[in-house]
């Protein structure tokens, strides 16, 4: 009986909150665009078309299936039409609890194969926010039961792909109101908008159909703060699963619908990913990832003797990018990071040998394809990085056989459950540019965490010295680059890791410049800064073994 009254008055509150404005298109849109309108099934259809439109996007609004279209959410998709110049098809569709889902793909159907006859030139999306998602995952899994074209891509933001709360996940919530409104959600979708469409997952819960038929080109947007989180992110790893490179990015501590708020940084940022990827282009936010690219391709074609990357050098020259933009130079610091990346790889390779079917991790691996130039053809390897850095880096390099990637922050430790490690075959964590940016005490609880789940394990990472900790802070904030204060520098590794913890062994402490020679072709600069730097020993590579050591070496 409580949770009938408590539907009952869910839907006594929808129906009073219900306005005829809610069906109009609001003067802002039609004042900065041209607007076609049309009804079917007595439900209106909008479609916004900007000057020289150059794509179609068909957009599906974040209702929750119970709610009208918010005019935030028309603000971001005036945004999304200036942003990309694609003309976007806004067809309203019915909600709950005046209509089901049967009337829903009633109209959409229909509105969907209009779309497909009438549009622009260009790409066809399949655009969904929140409950909208789901149905936009629903339409593109039914394109080709209907002998509609498919779209080109599909893109999903907050995901809602569950109507009928098949996942157990959902009220996993330790929050127990938040546990008892799912419920109420469930019951009442149940009654009023599910109904005769029960079991039918590609029309109720598209996440738990079969993924045979999707789009084969998938974004997918979530924030941590969102409580479905969970369920977006296992969705882009079955969609990678099934062969398709599905990009997913996910932004800590967003909720959902977090890009209505355009004053956010985190919206702003993924407009120019959304203006890229939708574009097929790298022109608002991608460069910014490219140029890590950029610079290994300089490193190897300026100190081809140091440091060598053909992956980097062949995506440079395939897309014509420009080899020396924002490099800085022939200078001391580009010497300094082509030596560090030969010094981390030869130290990898070196493990390897001793332990050839071991497993190494690459904390905050970036961009950086270590794996195609240290691989043994036998190594089991993981890369670790944010989701957005991992889905960009998709689009640069594909995953080896042996090769797999875990989208987590490091600081989020639940990233350790998903390695798979046979500890007697060797185990390295290689840390590449990142203790640098951490206090001492947070560089010591992460070791910590590191012994007490992988005790014996070995870690390999770069340390400045203080003094040449601040003068790669002052170059970094002068050329311009993305700038990130690095707080770390020691001086003598092996005394000061001492001090965390006794039972930290360490292997080695190298210098990146050992052993390297200057060239007669280097200018003056150039060769007094990497005397000067070999005299100081400004930047070295500490190899570690966390507590003891028990591996098989076959």
């Amino acid at each position: 009986m409580a949770g009938e009254e408590a539907r009952n008055k869910l839907k006594e509150q929808l129906l009073a909150g219900r306005k005829k404005s809610d069906m109009l298109l609001p003067a802002f849109i039609s004042d900065a665009l041209t607007i076609e309108r049309t009804k079917i099934s007595g439900f209106p259809v909008y479609r916004l078309i900007p000057e020289r439109a150059r794509g179609n996007i068909f957009y599906l609004y974040s209702s929750e299936r119970i709610y009208p279209i918010r005019k935030k959410e028309w603000r971001f998709i005036l945004s999304l039409c200036n942003l990309t110049g694609m003309a976007v098809t806004v067809p309203l569709y019915p909600i709950a609890p005046e209509n089901d889902c049967q009337d829903v793909f009633d109209f959409l159907l229909p509105a969907y194969r209009n779309f497909t006859r009438r549009r622009e030139q260009g790409a066809m999306i399949i655009f969904g926010c929140g409950a909208g998602a789901g149905l936009a995952l629903s339409l593109s899994l039914l394109t080709w039961k209907e002998g509609f074209p498919d779209p080109d891509k599909l893109v999903l933001m907050s995901p809602r792909m569950d109507a009928e709360f098949l996942d157990e996940d959902l009220f996993s919530s330790p929050n127990k109101r938040q546990q008892q409104e799912m419920q109420v959600r469930k019951d009442f979708l149940g009654e009023y908008w599910v109904k005769n469409y029960a079991g039918r997952t590609e029309y109720t819960s598209p996440v738990c159909a079969e993924f045979t038929d999707i789009c084969k080109d998938v974004l997918v947007v979530s924030g941590t703060g969102d409580p479905v989180n969970a369920c977006a992110r296992r969705f882009a790893g079955r969609v990678m699963d099934t062969g398709i490179e599905a990009k997913y990015f996910e932004y800590p501590g967003r909720e959902a619908d977090f890009y209505f708020r355009q004053e956010l940084r985190e919206s702003r940022h993924l407009m120019k990913v959304l203006h890229d990827l939708l574009l097929e282009t790298d022109t608002a936010i991608l460069h910014q990832y490219q140029q890590e690219i950029k610079n290994r391709a300089v490193w190897s074609k300026w100190y081809p003797e140091i440091f060598q990357d053909e992956l980097a050098t062949r995506y440079v020259s395939q897309h014509s990018l420009n080899n020396a933009s924002g490099a800085g130079g022939k200078n001391i610091f580009n010497l300094l990071e082509a030596a560090t990346q030969r010094k981390l790889d030869d130290a990898v390779r070196l493990f390897l040998q001793e332990y050839p079917n071991g497993t190494v991790v690459y904390i905050g691996c970036s961009l950086d394809t270590m794996f195609e130039r240290v691989d043994n053809q036998r190594v089991l390897w993981y890369d670790l990085d944010s989701p957005g850095r991992l889905s960009v880096r998709s689009l640069y390099a594909k995953r080896g056989a042996r090769e797999r990637r875990i989208d987590r922050s490091i600081n989020d430790f639940s990233w350790m459950d998903q390695l798979s490690v046979e500890m007697d075959r060797g185990l390295l964590f290689v840390v590449r540019n990142t203790f640098s940016y951490m206090t001492r005490e947070e560089m010591k609880i992460f070791l910590d965490r590191l012994y007490r789940s992988f005790q014996g394990c070995n870690v390999i990472f770069e340390m400045p010295t203080p003094q040449a900790r601040r003068m790669l802070n002052f170059f970094t904030k002068r050329s311009g680059a993305e700038y990130r204060r690095r707080r770390l520098g020691m001086r003598d590794p092996q005394r000061e890791i001492a001090l965390m913890n006794p039972v930290y062994s360490v292997v080695s402490v190298d210098s990146v410049l050992e052993k390297i020679q200057a060239r007669s072709d280097w200018r003056p600069l150039l060769r007094w800064g990497l005397w000067s730097n070999q005299r100081r020993e400004s930047r070295k590579v500490v190899h570690l073994r966390l507590g003891y050591e028990r591996y098989k070496t076959f």
